[in-house]
């Protein structure tokens, strides 16, 4: 049962449980179970970032490819996609994101991660930066 009352002018809700209720001993159980979720969250999305942009690296490097090539980083993001999507995509919850906003965001960001991660490796095909060095000269 529940009523409001006033409370230091304004409202408050009294909750009434039931005898022999116990709440913290539920809201216990829950608080373990988000504790988990979140460890299971946690280990998959470092899983996610260390498989894809430090391992995948460096076994292309060991093979004699150029850690920095453009060949090599869209390896890097494509699997890092890959392990992002298509678990998403089997659960079915790419499917249940309707509002475009959302869909013009991911791509926004991950325009900015992709372009910021290959100039970050290669500064010198900055097209800005390149420009500028060019009229130094």
């Amino acid at each position: 049962m529940a009523a409001l009352s006033e409370w230091n002018g304004g409202p408050e809700l009294k909750v009434w449980c039931p005898e022999g209720a116990n709440v913290h001993r539920r809201m216990q159980r829950g608080s373990d179970v988000d504790l988990i979720q979140l460890l299971i969250v946690f280990a998959a999305t470092a899983s996610a970032v260390l498989g894809s942009f430090v391992v995948v690296p460096e076994l292309l490097e060991r093979k004699g490819y150029n850690p920095r090539s453009g060949f090599v980083r869209c390896f890097v993001w494509a699997s890092f996609l890959l392990i992002v999507f298509v678990p998403a995509a089997i659960s079915g919850f790419l499917f249940s994101v309707r509002n475009v906003a959302d869909w013009a965001y991911l791509a926004v960001g991950l325009l900015v991660a992709i372009l910021y991660d290959y100039y970050r490796l290669n500064p010198e095909k900055v097209p800005w930066v390149r420009t500028r060095n060019l009229k130094v000269r």
